[in-house]
């Protein structure tokens, strides 16, 4: 994990924990909207981490 992943899944984190604040006000349960937006932060963080992942080795071979 280099700098880059940390950030996006942190980033990925807050977007999917605030996504699940959201979601628990519009179902009335902030308690099942943070744990549905902690599950949608950690894919978003974990995909964005990813693909970070691939540009950075992408550029590192074309050197």
């Amino acid at each position: 994990m280099n700098n880059k992943q940390i950030y996006s899944v942190a980033i990925g984190s807050a977007l999917g924990s605030s996504i699940g604040t959201t979601i628990g006000a519009v179902i009335s349960d902030v308690a099942m909207g943070l744990i549905y937006g902690s599950l949608v932060g950690t894919v978003i963080g974990t995909v964005v981490g990813l693909v970070f992942y691939k540009d950075q080795h992408k550029d590192e071979s074309n050197n």
